[in-house]
């Protein structure tokens, strides 16, 4: 939001310095993006008068120019313009000026064997206009009021500065220049003076409307007003049009003019219908109730003053009339009905729409205006026939207009909703005054106290607020155009505290000050991810949005854009992303993780935390010593990259394997399991992933829920450390090999082992995996050793040859399998 100085000045006192201000208005939330010097361009130009011109002896297009600026000494200047002549106000640019419009800095220069002292300056060259056909010369009328040597600031009425506003979605008073004049007002505690409806128009409440119950819900309003004897061709006056310039709007004609004057000035949006192209549109007279707002149809379409032409949805809330549409609601108007120079006769659309349609219709024909970006915060309706009456107003300065009458959808009821304040509430929630008090000594002394009755009325009835006084504190109503935010008792407490200053206040801290902890499981995640980044993976954040993909996600209701209008569901994809943007970039290799959300639809909506991650190339660590060799991991490889980093956990992960995972490599795939519960998964990417361009080489991709592995890890046997004594027996080791059906799992068979020999049997290890063409396609043979030990005494042979012998007969019995031949 943009807003020029001098225009607040018409509305408030404002009696401090434009960057003091600018301070002020940050610190009190509207924060001073940036704060324009309109004069900075023509510092150094001032106004001046030729007094002769004279051909230069050594150029046929240059002339040399005798120019007075008020000064004792007349300049002398050469010009190149062919519109110069003698007894003409030019602006000048004196030595030292800098013109930033076109980067000089003007210096007393020789041109051709003659002296320069300066520039006479075009419009152009002042930054004032885009292009210019020579020197600017200045009206003598004008000239003449003012004594030569005059800043060309004040000529040109850019004594100004320009505030351009970052307006917070809290605050849609702020999108209004008499909303931020009341702002100033109660920061500076300065009169405001607001102009004045200075005539009323009777107001009819028309029943006929038919208006979308979406579109124009609970507080929204609908109004038409039919104004005759305008003339289309009618320029604005110049205080107009400089302030709509300086506010970023360009200027149109007057009756456009006028309706963006209302939007900046009061916030409200308006919009002017031409009756005589709506009559050609509709084939007949046309009156108030033949206006509509409904849902467009997915087969029209509409021409907008951008020149687009926009095809229309049923999310999109349009204007129609006689059910033809003519405006998108809120956002823009049609091309066929808009005013122009013809225009004889208007309809004036004053109306507050639902925020949540017109940002949907935004949306969708992708643009945003200035009328849309206001209603989407909201505005109030208690607002909207005044500012339509405001805009008559001056519609009748500069046309000859019969009377009008303001047709509408709602009847503006005068009841005062009022908000209890409690005094006690206040001094409970904002404590005590700070104050220093005077005294000639060098130590600062403070008094402390409560806030005062009157200084707690100041502030309110600086905001515009009313205020009754009760036992209890005071029943307090608010303004209609900050009706939007201030609606609670803390609301107004808050505005209180604001207005005062936060550092005002007595410090508040809880007595004594407990630090915090991590829990366990928080913890034990930090020890995750910080092995994970020790065995050398980078940790990684992606957009938990997502584009539309399938109809399994979950859709956000109101979504900037299509790319980012779903959750996502997984997160493996964007890891296959992010490889791939690395082998584009020459790495060798990528080895990333990342603890984020995913988000299910398919019983109930569900959020779920996740550890994913992706495992691409060998580290340039470890391929120092063997740079000619595959850059591949192979599967055993990446499955122990994945177990160094959770070796930090203490927990035991067996792999299952499994082809039921349609983007992992069917036979190069294994679930996790935990304490016999499912935590992940851990697998090569499915070939048809690279073939159809997806992910560019081969990698491994994991997933570990982080729920079920942190409650696994945290439990007290894991978690705490247990420590034994050093054996001071030896075990006794035997090695058994059998010749094993594929089907089975390695840790199946130690499990079996371990079970059926656990009074002596303290470890089992697979030692050995052998194949043999002399096997069949489906066997497979494995060699595990047995360690047994008797924690009392030394073991003999005969000690374990019944445990052992148990052993093996278990095996062949549950596998169908026969020991072999040490």
């Amino acid at each position: 939001m943009k807003v020029s100085q001098n225009w607040l000045k018409s509305l408030v006192e404002i009696n401090t310095t434009p960057d003091d201000l600018s301070e002020k208005l940050s610190v009190g939330g509207f924060e001073v993006e940036s704060l324009i010097d309109c004069s900075k361009n023509v510092k150094g130009v001032v106004l001046g008068k030729v007094l002769s011109v004279v051909k230069h002896d050594n150029s046929d297009k240059l002339s040399i120019c005798k120019v007075d600026i008020g000064n004792s000494n007349f300049l002398q200047i050469i010009c190149g313009a062919t519109n110069v002549k003698p007894n003409i106000y030019v602006y000048i640019a004196t030595v030292g000026a800098h013109l930033g419009s076109i980067n000089l800095t003007i210096k007393k220069s020789e041109i051709r064997g003659v002296i320069s002292e300066g520039m006479i300056c075009s419009l152009e060259e002042l930054g004032i206009e885009d292009t210019s056909e020579g020197i600017a010369i200045i009206k003598e009328e004008i000239a003449t009021k003012h004594e030569l040597g005059t800043s060309a600031a004040l000529l040109l009425n850019l004594n100004d500065h320009i505030y351009d506003l970052a307006i917070t979605a809290n605050r849609p008073d702020g999108m209004s220049v008499v909303g931020i004049a009341r702002e100033i007002s109660a920061l500076l505690e300065t009169k405001l003076s607001f102009p004045e409806l200075e005539s009323k128009y009777k107001i009819y409440v028309n029943k006929k409307f038919n208006l979308c119950p979406k579109a124009i819900a609970q507080n929204c309003l609908y109004s038409i007003t039919h104004i005759d004897l305008v003339k289309g061709k009618e320029l604005s006056p110049e205080w107009l049009k400089e302030r709509l310039d300086k506010s970023g709007i360009k200027s149109i004609n007057l009756l456009v003019d006028i309706t963006n004057y209302i939007l900046l000035e009061q916030g409200q949006p308006l919009h002017a219908f031409d009756k005589d192209k709506l009559i050609d549109l509709v084939g007949r007279e046309v009156l108030p109730e033949d206006f509509s707002v409904r849902k467009a149809k997915s087969d029209e379409s509409l021409l907008c003053l951008n020149g687009e032409n926009y095809k229309l949805n049923e999310n999109i809330t349009i204007i129609a009339c006689c059910d033809k549409p003519i405006a998108i609601a809120g956002v823009i108007g049609g091309l066929e009905t808009s005013v122009n120079d013809e225009t004889c006769s208007i309809y004036l659309e004053g109306a507050v729409f639902n925020p949540v349609t017109i940002r949907k219709s935004s949306k969708e024909i992708g643009i945003r205006t200035e009328s849309s970006s206001r209603f989407e915060k909201g505005i109030s309706y208690k607002n909207t026939l005044d500012s339509v009456t405001r805009a008559i107003n001056i519609v009748e300065k500069y046309f000859n207009i019969p009377s009008t009458i303001i047709h509408t959808s709602l009847e503006i009821n005068d009841t005062e909703l009022l908000i209890p304040l409690r005094r006690d509430r206040i001094h409970k929630i904002l404590g005590p005054l700070v104050i220093r008090k005077e005294n000639n000594s060098h130590n600062d002394q403070f008094e402390k106290r409560h806030l005062t009755d009157n200084e707690i009325t100041d502030k309110l009835i600086l905001l515009g607020c009313t205020l009754k006084t009760k036992e209890y504190g005071w029943d307090v109503h608010v303004i209609s155009n900050r009706s939007q935010d201030l609606f609670r008792e803390i609301d107004l407490i808050e505005e209180i505290a604001r207005l005062i200053g936060y550092d005002m206040f007595d410090l508040k801290l809880p007595n004594p000050i407990k630090p915090g902890k991590l829990s366990l499981s928080q913890m034990a995640l930090r020890k995750l991810k910080s092995s994970f980044v020790e065995n050398g993976f980078n940790e990684v954040l992606s957009y938990s949005l997502v584009p539309e993909s399938n109809s399994n996600l979950i859709k956000i209701s109101n979504p900037l854009l299509l790319e980012t209008s779903c959750l996502r569901d997984n997160i493996w994809q964007e890891h296959i992303r992010i490889c791939n943007q690395n082998i584009k970039s020459g790495n060798d290799y990528c080895w990333i993780f990342e603890v984020g959300n995913i988000f299910h639809k398919i019983t109930d909506l569900s959020e779920e935390e996740i550890l994913n991650g992706a495992i691409y190339g060998k580290s340039k660590f470890e391929n120092w010593s063997g740079s000619n060799k595959e850059n591949n991991l192979n599967y055993y490889e990446a499955r122990g990259k994945l177990k160094e980093s959770l070796t930090v956990l203490n927990l035991k992960i067996e792999d299952k394997p499994t082809n039921s995972i349609d983007f992992l490599h069917p036979g190069r795939s294994a679930r996790l399991f935990t304490e016999g519960n499912e935590v992940g998964y851990f697998g090569e990417i499915h070939p048809k992933l690279i073939s159809n361009k997806r992910a560019l080489k081969k990698m491994y991709l994991f997933s570990l829920k982080i729920t079920n592995i942190l409650e696994a890890s945290t439990r007290k046997n894991k978690w705490v450390p247990i420590y034994r004594t050093f054996p001071t027996v030896p075990k006794m080791e035997r090695d058994i090999n059998f010749i094993f059906n594929k089907k089975y799992l390695v840790s199946e068979i130690i499990s079996q082992i371990k079970k059926s020999g656990k009074q002596l049997l303290e470890d089992v290890n697979l030692i050995d995996v052998y194949d043999d063409n002399n096997f069949d396609k489906e066997s497979i043979s494995y060699t595990f050793r047995l360690s047994y030990r008797d924690y009392k005494k030394t073991l003999l042979d005969s000690d374990i040859a019944n445990i052992h012998e148990n052993i093996v007969k278990v095996i062949e019995k549950k596998f169908s399998t026969k020991l072999r031949d040490q």
